[in-house]
């Protein structure tokens, strides 16, 4: 049997309307006690609880439901047509929480597709551009191992130069130390230097890459 929405239904949003804003496990517990309720509400009510309710799945860590509950305002926001929701362009800040919450999750590939289309929705928004820096700067590319491996190989190396030097060079072979000065500091410094460059192209990649996606965007809207 259905509650009589006259009374129920209205007390519901009264009893919300009480809660602390801030106190998002308590927001967290309410709708999931009253989701039965909060759905048969009329729309800006429903809409305005389930907003809370993602907000404060998001500000409590809950990263994996809030990524999947985000679907349900980014879904209400475009079928009823509401793209400003209390002065916020709803559907930019769901999308943005939405990737937050999978960087979290460490899906930097979903994050990154998300991201990359509020690129090119508000190119002109810098929070998006930084944000997207620091996801790609997480998935490493396969040259950026092969070179970092190297590295390490050249650091050990280094480290058994070094071995052989003090163990068996200066002791018994003492014209050889020269050389073998000369080959680990060469081999350390290499090793030092290829690590540093690598990091560096990586990053500068990576910037170039999402400051050359949000120019073409800003191109593509000059030209709409």
């Amino acid at each position: 049997m259905y509650p009589q929405k006259t009374e129920t239904f209205s007390a519901c949003f009264r009893q919300f309307r009480e809660i602390d804003p801030q106190a998002y496990h308590t927001i967290i517990r309410f709708f999931e006690e009253h989701a039965f309720i909060i759905k048969s509400l009329d729309f800006e009510e429903y809409f305005e609880i389930m907003t809370a309710y993602v907000r404060s799945l998001f500000e409590a860590g809950a990263y994996q439901k809030h990524a999947d509950m985000s679907d349900v305002i980014i879904e209400a926001a475009i079928i009823n047509n509401l793209k400003v929701y209390r002065g916020e362009d709803i559907y930019e800040k769901t999308l943005f929480q939405k990737a937050a919450s999978l960087y979290h999750l460490q899906e930097f590939t979903k994050s990154d597709h998300i991201l990359s289309e509020l690129i090119k929705m508000n190119p002109g928004e810098n929070t998006y551009r930084l944000f997207l820096i620091k996801n790609r700067l997480q998935v490493k590319p396969a040259y950026l191992h092969v070179l970092q491996g190297l590295s390490i190989f050249l650091y050990f190396l280094s480290i058994l130069i070094i071995s052989v030097q003090t163990f068996y060079i200066d002791p018994f072979r003492p014209e050889w130390t020269s050389l073998a000065f000369s080959a680990r500091n060469t081999t350390f410094i290499t090793a030092s230097v290829l690590l540093i460059l690598s990091d560096l192209v990586f990053r500068g990649v990576t910037w170039y890459g999402v400051h050359s996606l949000a120019s073409e965007a800003r191109e593509k809207l000059k030209r709409s």
